[in-house]
């Protein structure tokens, strides 16, 4: 078996691999219960030998059938009624061969003998894969596998460093070109202006190479917003975009942008989302249907599509962003964001790790990429929303360039009730130029509003709240101002 096998390598590189192998496969027979710190050891990969492999599968078989020791008595017990098995062992030297090795070994060093073994499989399959292991082979047998291991990465490294690898390395100087782009408005985003003017004016616009996180509790409209505040704007300038939901199904999702583009294309308001689902439409209302589905058609047809998934797998996301940014989509709204599981006590980290190569697929390929959040249930009496209402996923926070945070106005703050959240806005001259003055508004108690935290940007000053009014009925948004809610709870 030596010559049939190891005489396929250079003997320097194999020359101690009988010996490497029989020390880590005694030891488990000195000691059987080292089989348990080694339950993942696959024999017919990591052992060459047959012999290694005989005496390695006669002791783990032992070991399953419950044997506590494997002296000369259990030895003889077990072959006994395995004649075959028991006439190999006999030829191999009987249990004089394994008590020979046993007596030299200390089962205390198995884990540098695992080590040496794990060290050569690596060599081997280094030269295997056409690596030149051989020019510096008396260093490598004085290292450890780990350090091995940070040797080829770090040579691996040196090669492909700029090439490929993810990492660019250049000169941070302020170029021509630097002052060129930016002159020219190149660092601010896709204008949402027209549906959102004080909350476009504070973090420039939608910008590629980022994502940027919309988040809100149950039921305050989350995707009614974006659809409205985003999804309008980015394709009226010519943009495309594509919708990946796990939640909502395709139909939830058209009547929103039914409702959205009969209010703010058509100006019609004679027909509610919840009448849209009900049927049985009046011929005025199916002549409005047909002029929304005309306009959808002209203005908007070939640069919207929907992905259904039906898990939170961040990996299915990466993978359909970065096919979309091929075909020349590069916005992406990924509605809902949450770990593929829910119930892990890893839950941070799993999160923070997804938001992270979201980040990386959305600077390789140029998009913008929108995720939707829901803020955590127990957080509802909230009343000034943080990062911290995102509960186990706050730590997204230092991955993304916006985090916007939304909840309902509750009663007690609407104009003249105890928490008061004060609403006001800029007065403008004759000009329509802000003057820096304030003008407060009162609220109407009769309308519906919302509260929109700037929690984070990277182009402007944070810690911001918008309130914006909104009907659901059909879709309509208007920002109405800035307020000042409570530092408390409800």
């Amino acid at each position: 078996m030596l010559v049939t096998v190891l005489s396929n390598y250079p003997s320097e590189l194999v020359d101690t691999r009988k010996i490497i192998e029989a020390s880590f496969v005694f030891c488990l027979w000195k000691d059987p219960e080292l089989f348990d710190d080694y339950s993942e050891f696959n024999p017919s990969k990591e052992l060459l030998l047959d012999d290694s492999k005989f005496y390695y599968s006669i002791a783990h078989k032992m070991k399953e059938l419950e044997y506590k020791s494997l002296d000369n008595a259990s030895v003889f017990t077990y072959l006994k009624d395995n004649p075959l098995l028991a006439e190999e062992f006999s030829l191999k030297g009987g249990f004089k061969t394994v008590d020979k090795m046993c007596k030299i070994l200390n089962s205390n060093n198995i884990e540098s003998y695992h080590d040496a073994l794990s060290k050569s499989n690596m060599l081997i399959s280094l030269y295997d894969k056409g690596f030149n292991v051989l020019s510096e082979l008396d260093k490598f047998k004085q290292m450890t596998t780990s350090q091995l291991y940070d040797y080829y990465e770090y040579q691996l490294d040196n090669v492909f460093l700029g090439r490929g690898s993810g990492v660019q390395i250049v000169d941070l100087d302020i170029s021509d070109d630097f002052i060129e782009r930016n002159n020219s408005g190149a660092g601010r985003g896709l204008s949402y202006h027209s549906t959102s003017p004080i909350m476009n004016y504070h973090t420039m616009g939608l910008h590629r190479s980022n994502v940027q996180i919309f988040a809100g509790f149950s039921g305050t409209g989350k995707s009614s917003y974006v659809v409205n505040s985003y999804m309008l704007p980015i394709l009226d300038s010519g943009e495309k975009l594509t919708i990946i939901a796990n939640e909502m199904n395709i139909d939830a999702w058209r009547h929103i942008f039914l409702a959205t583009v009969l209010s703010q294309k058509l100006g019609y308001f004679g027909l509610t989302r919840k009448k849209q689902k009900l049927g049985s439409y009046t011929d005025e209302q199916l002549q409005k249907i047909k002029e929304a589905q005309k306009y959808i058609d002209d203005h908007y047809k070939g640069r919207i599509k929907f992905v259904k998934i039906f898990d939170y797998s961040v990996d299915d996301v990466k993978r359909i962003a970065r096919k979309m940014a091929k075909r020349g989509f590069g916005y992406i709204v990924y509605d809902t964001f949450k770990s593929e599981n829910a119930a892990s006590d890893k839950v941070t980290g799993e999160l923070i790790e997804a938001s992270k190569q979201l980040l990386q697929v959305a600077e390789k390929e140029d998009i913008c990429i929108i995720i939707t959040m829901q803020l955590a249930i127990y957080m509802e009496n909230t009343r000034y929303l943080t990062a911290a209402t995102l509960s186990n996923a706050k730590g997204v926070k230092e991955v993304v360039s916006e985090l916007i945070l939304m909840r309902k106005l509750w009663d007690d703050e609407y104009t003249g009730e105890k928490f008061d959240v004060k609403a006001w806005k800029y007065i403008k001259d004759e000009n329509g130029k802000i003057t820096g003055s304030k003008e407060y508004i009162t609220l109407d108690k009769e309308k519906r509003y919302r509260l929109m935290f700037l929690d984070k940007t990277r182009n402007d000053e944070d810690d911001i709240c918008v309130i914006s009014r909104f009907d659901g009925q059909w879709n309509q948004w208007k920002e109405i101002g800035y307020c000042n809610p409570k530092h408390q709870n409800r």
